[in-house]
C-alpha cells in the first residue's frame, strides 16, 4: 500500500493541539467554554481515523433504577422504560452521548452496570437481560488503548491493541505517530475519571462518540465498545445506536429487587433483596407480564419493604 506521509512539522503541531485540548479537559469545562471547546475540536481535528470491527455480543445487561424514571419507587411495566430514552429527554452530556443524543448502554455482567449507576440503599430497580436475535452482529469502534494499573491486565483491550499495532505498521512513520496520537487522546477522554457531577466533563468523549457514529462508514457504526472507568478498565461497557439495538436484540429476563445494602452503607458491596421475576412479554405492546401474586420475600418481609422504602407495584 503507497500511503503519502505527512510532515514532521504537521505531527508537532497536532501534538500540540491535542496538549492544549488535554489542560482544557483537566482543568474542567464550563457552560462558558463549552461551545468554544466543541468549535475548537470541529475546526482542528479534520484528521479523524479509528479502528472499525464486527461482532456478535450474545447476551447484554441493563439496570433500571425506577425511581429515576418515575420520582418514586415503582414497578416498571413497559419494555420502553428498560431500554434508552428518547433523544428530546436528554438533556446532558454522557460518556457517549451529547445532549439530543439517544444512545442504549449496556454492560456484559450486571456487577459492571451496578458499579456504573451507583443504586443507593432503598432503590427499587429492574435488572434487564438482552439476547441477540439470530447471531446478528454489531459495526463497532472499539476504545482500547488504556489498560488498568497495578499491572492488572484487561485481555479483551489488550488483543484489540495488538490488532490496532498490526494494522498500522504498513502506515509511514508520520502518518502512523499522528493516528496513534489521537487514537491515545480518544482512549484517555473515555477513561476520564468525572468525580466532579459536571455532565459538562463528559465533552471530549461525547464528542468523538457523535463523530464515530455519525461519521465513520458514512454512520454506519452501531456501536462503541469501551472499557468501564467504574470497574477500573478492567471490564467493558457497550453503547448502541437505538434503532440498531431494536433491530438486534430482544428481552429475555427482568428481575426485580430492592438495594439492602450498598458500598457508601459500609458493607463492602452491594446487597440486593429479590422480589420478583419475568420471562413473559407481550412484545406488540411492550408490556412486562408480571407475576403480581408471587413475591421471592415472605409477606411480612414485603410489608416492611413497601412501608420503609415505599414500594408500589400496581
Amino acid at each position: 500500500m503507497n500511503i503519502q506521509d505527512i510532515d514532521e512539522t504537521e505531527v508537532r503541531n497536532f501534538q500540540s493541539l491535542l496538549d492544549y485540548l488535554k489542560r482544557l479537559s483537566y482543568d474542567g469545562v464550563t457552560s462558558l467554554i463549552e461551545t468554544q471547546i466543541k468549535l475548537m475540536l470541529g475546526y482542528s481535528l479534520k484528521f479523524f481515523s479509528h479502528l472499525v470491527m464486527e461482532d456478535s455480543f450474545p447476551e447484554l445487561y441493563r439496570l433500571t433504577i425506577n425511581r429515576r424514571i418515575f420520582e418514586e419507587n415503582k414497578r416498571v411495566h413497559e419494555i420502553k422504560h428498560l431500554k434508552y430514552p428518547p433523544k428530546e429527554f436528554v438533556k446532558r452530556y454522557g460518556r457517549c452521548n451529547q445532549p439530543n443524543e439517544s444512545v442504549l448502554y449496556a454492560a456484559f455482567n450486571i456487577l459492571t452496570v451496578m458499579n456504573e449507576l451507583k443504586p443507593r440503599v432503598g432503590d427499587l430497580i429492574t435488572k434487564s437481560v438482552w439476547r441477540v436475535k439470530n447471531n446478528k452482529t454489531l459495526k463497532f469502534c472499539p476504545i482500547f488503548r488504556n489498560q488498568p494499573a497495578a499491572d492488572v491486565l484487561n485481555p479483551r483491550t489488550f488483543e484489540i491493541n495488538q490488532l490496532f499495532e498490526r494494522t498500522i505498521n504498513h502506515y509511514p512513520q508520520n502518518t502512523r505517530n499522528q493516528i496513534i496520537q489521537l487514537t491515545q487522546f480518544i482512549a484517555d477522554a473515555f477513561s476520564k475519571i468525572i468525580t466532579s457531577g459536571n455532565h459538562l466533563d463528559y465533552i471530549f468523549s461525547a464528542y468523538f462518540a457523535s463523530r464515530i457514529f455519525n461519521e465513520i462508514d458514512n454512520g454506519s457504526i452501531e456501536a462503541i465498545y469501551y472499557p468501564s472507568v467504574q470497574d477500573k478498565l478492567s471490564f467493558e461497557n457497550i453503547a448502541i445506536k437505538p434503532q440498531s439495538f431494536d433491530e438486534k436484540y430482544e428481552l429475555v429476563e427482568v428481575i426485580e429487587s430492592v438495594v439492602a445494602s450498598d458500598p457508601r452503607s459500609g458493607h463492602g458491596g452491594y446487597d440486593m433483596k429479590s422480589l420478583n421475576d419475568c420471562k413473559s412479554f407481550d412484545y406488540s405492546s411492550g408490556k412486562i407480564l408480571w407475576n403480581k401474586e408471587r413475591f421471592y420475600q415472605p409477606k411480612e418481609i414485603l410489608d416492611m419493604y413497601i412501608k420503609d422504602y415505599k414500594l408500589k407495584f400496581d
